[in-house]
């Protein structure tokens, strides 16, 4: 049994397939998505249940969880129902809720998911865009001090995105005066209130271990031991 983590997908299920066949995982083995899934974009729904199709077809049984990211239709994700604390797609695809805790592989994972889209001036509410990407005040509130082995979001924490700026921005082909950085700013609140031994996230296409604390994943997949 293993549990692998990978960065954004974007709704393309095949780089998890491949990635599945080339290492033989099968039923006892977990994929968790770092944000930006994307199987459930379209208001219709069409393309997720191609994409259960396909995951049902192909997945050779591998579980795949996801936490969500900015692209992400959030008419959808709030309206699955709730399994085991998590919003239940299929028997084998879950969405890992906002700053809850699971176990997997004997960790305790604080999952805490959402950013700021940096495009989101130029996208349509409720079709290409929603406000329930940005992480709230009350969700930091409610997730309770302690330690975690691991957290798992989305974008990272303001003062990381600054000291590794060169790294993540992709801000030089954006005006800075709309970007918002409001998830960062609550991420770095979560960090000051509880103390990890590796925090994971996605959002900036990079893969990157940034220190001892901190990684950054996108095409690359890494095992939690």
């Amino acid at each position: 049994m293993a549990t692998f983590l990978k960065g954004d997908i974007h709704g393309n299920l095949f780089e998890i397939i491949d990635f599945i066949n080339r290492f033989n995982l099968g039923k006892n083995d977990n994929i968790i998505i770092l944000g930006d899934c994307g199987i459930a974009w379209r208001k219709d729904k069409k393309d997720l249940a191609q994409n259960i199709k396909l995951w049902n077809e192909c997945g050779n049984g591998v579980k795949l969880y996801f936490i969500d990211g900015n692209h992400e239709n959030f008419n959808i994700l709030n309206s699955l129902p709730i399994e085991n604390n998590m919003g239940k797609i299929a028997d084998n695809i879950y969405h890992l809720r906002r700053g809850q805790v699971y176990e997997f592989e004997n960790k305790k994972i604080l999952v805490c998911g959402g950013a700021d889209s940096i495009d989101k001036y130029r996208r349509i509410e409720n079709f290409t865009w929603w406000k329930e990407e940005a992480i709230s005040q009350e969700t930091i509130d409610d997730i309770p001090a302690g330690h975690y082995d691991y957290v798992l979001t989305h974008c990272c924490p303001r003062s990381v995105f600054e000291k590794n700026r060169i790294y993540l921005s992709t801000l030089q082909f954006l005006d800075e005066n709309k970007i918002n950085h409001s998830s960062e700013d609550m991420l770095e609140q979560l960090k000051n209130k509880i103390t990890f031994d590796h925090w994971f996230f996605g959002h900036y296409h990079i893969n990157r271990n940034l220190d001892e604390k901190f990684t950054c994943l996108f095409e690359d997949f890494m095992e939690v031991r």
